[in-house]
């Protein structure tokens, strides 16, 4: 069940979700794609009682963003050449195979941003909560793709915030850094960034160190909250609350751009995090209390995740605990239905419950790593946090 006093229902609660969201496609054997998002969407609708039904909002057709709004990130020679590649009946490899340009990828992309930008534009106008599962394409920079993402979706959202002058809190949980973002605005002063990530001298992209704090305007709010491989809930949540309350109070933002990857839970196949549906759902509870206090604006995106078994349960819990919605208990049965269409999307048997039991290997985590971690944000920011 949600916390004591947070009452989200009487919050206006929005999923953005257009089916041609899944045209953004590396094709076969890529390991992104927008079916396991697509599936949380299914299963999210699917749980919704008749009376839950009646309190959700869906907006379930965006078009592709036009260059203006993509050029609030991305620079025009770099729109130029993802729009020939779009036009092309080839594939275009850029500089790594892992984010290749293909036919038709410029739209597909642009729709992506359009939704979250869409999302971001509705809660200025309205406050509430949107929950944009396709969006989190966080690794893409002003001129060039990478790590999957070929435009930046939650910078763009969040140009948008900044042009009707909105301070922003971008919370990232992703298990790869958001490097795009964090460089993007690393010198903007009306930019909380704050990313939970796995260690990037043992993962790609390489970067947030807890040194990287940002510069000008910007500095003191850029925060890198690295994890050693292995480390699960035992990490993530003391550190958010440790961390969070303080940082938001003092920052006081008007609008929260959260990055809920799923590549962090444990099983997944492309990083050696361990968080659990549980820790997940711990962190989003405090997001929950800390956006309440402070603008109650929020938007939430999908982001990375590669194991479609547990993106699209945890995420479809994700949509139903930022709604304000009631917790279906861990060993509840999936609807058959979605179990079917599971099968047949993904080829593999699909799960029976909402919750598997967690399969954990030992973590390297302790209380003495946790200190030592603090100390560290502590002499870079120039400040302190409390303590456990």
């Amino acid at each position: 069940m949600q916390s004591p006093g947070i009452s989200m229902t009487l919050r206006p609660f929005t999923v953005v979700w257009d089916p041609r969201f899944r045209d953004y496609d590396f094709g076969p054997g890529h390991p992104f794609d927008e079916a396991s998002r697509e599936s949380a969407v299914r299963l999210f609708e699917s749980s919704l009682t008749p009376e839950e039904q009646a309190t959700v909002g869906w907006q379930r057709s965006i078009e592709p963003a036009p260059a203006p709004t993509l050029l609030t990130f991305h620079e025009e020679g770099y729109l130029s050449f993802v729009r020939a590649a779009s036009g092309s009946s080839r594939v275009t490899i850029l500089d790594s195979p892992d984010t290749p340009l293909f036919p038709g990828c410029f739209p597909a992309s642009a729709r992506i941003v359009a939704g979250t930008e869409w999302a971001v534009r509705h809660v200025i106008d309205r406050a509430g909560v949107v929950f944009a599962p396709a969006g989190g394409l966080h690794h893409a920079a002003p001129g060039r793709a990478s790590g999957f993402c070929i435009f930046n979706d939650v910078a763009i959202g969040i140009a948008a915030a900044l042009e009707a002058r909105q301070r922003v809190a971008y919370v990232d949980i992703d298990v790869h850094h958001g490097d795009g973002v964090m460089y993007g605005f690393y010198r903007h002063g009306r930019v909380l960034d704050v990313d939970f990530h796995q260690d990037g001298r043992t993962l790609f992209p390489g970067t947030g160190r807890v040194t990287e704090v940002g510069e000008g305007d910007g500095a003191g709010l850029k925060v890198n909250i690295p994890l050693p491989p292995g480390a699960g809930d035992e990490a993530l949540v003391p550190l958010a609350r440790r961390i969070l309350p303080s940082l938001t109070e003092e920052f006081r933002p008007d609008v929260w751009v959260i990055q809920h990857g799923l590549d962090g839970h444990w099983g997944d196949p492309l990083a050696q995090l361990q968080y659990t549906p549980h820790g997940y759902a711990e962190v989003d509870r405090l997001l929950l209390d800390l956006s309440a206090r402070w603008g109650g604006r929020v938007v939430v995106t999908g982001g990375g995740g590669y194991l479609a078994r547990s993106v699209s349960r945890v995420l479809a819990r994700v949509g139903r605990q930022f709604g304000g919605l009631e917790t279906i208990s861990d060993d509840a049965v999936l609807p058959e239905a979605w179990r079917v269409a599971f099968e047949d999307a993904f080829g593999s048997p699909a799960p029976v419950q909402w919750v598997d039991p967690p399969e954990l290997y030992e973590s390297p985590w302790s209380r003495a790593r946790e200190e030592h971690l603090v100390r560290e944000l502590e002499n870079a920011l120039g400040r302190r946090f409390p303590a456990p």
